[in-house]
């Protein structure tokens, strides 16, 4: 997949890191159907999003995003540019190893999610985010519907 930085700016949001949110990117569509999710509505808090971690030591701490009763927040992460060390997902407790132009999925409103640390470097991912019927997940996890 090829990727154009959007025109934008960045916008603060703690100590190394930075994001853009509500870009425009064409190939939302294809990150889903990568997943075998071709239903779903905008993510109306952040859309998709440019994030950036750029200090040493920065990292996204564990969270979940909320979701309406029935549906999921869904988010394909692209990873555009990875620090020598860390920039990895950590989901549900689990570190998933991923390299530069990988695509990964995670379950926000699900999964407890965060980051490893970053040294050496900056970590720039492409943040797809979508709302989905939980039905409309039960190839992927078992979310209770």
């Amino acid at each position: 997949m090829q990727f154009d930085m959007p025109a934008g700016d960045f916008v603060f949001n703690v100590f190394g890191r930075r994001f853009m949110p509500h870009v425009k990117i064409p190939l939302y569509t294809e990150a889903f159907a990568a997943f075998g999710i071709t239903d779903t509505a905008p993510e109306p808090l952040f859309g998709t999003f440019i994030g950036n971690n750029h200090e040493d030591g920065v990292s996204v701490h564990e969270h979940t995003d909320p979701a309406p009763d029935g549906f999921a927040h869904v988010r394909c992460n692209w990873m555009l540019k990875k620090p020598t060390v860390g920039g990895d997902p950590v989901l549900d407790g689990e570190v998933v190893p991923v390299q530069e132009g990988d695509l990964w999925l995670c379950i926000a409103s699900h999964e407890r999610h965060a980051t490893t640390a970053i040294y050496g470097g900056e970590r720039l991912i492409c943040s797809f985010g979508a709302l989905v019927k939980c039905s409309d997940l039960q190839h992927l996890a078992n979310l209770g519907t």
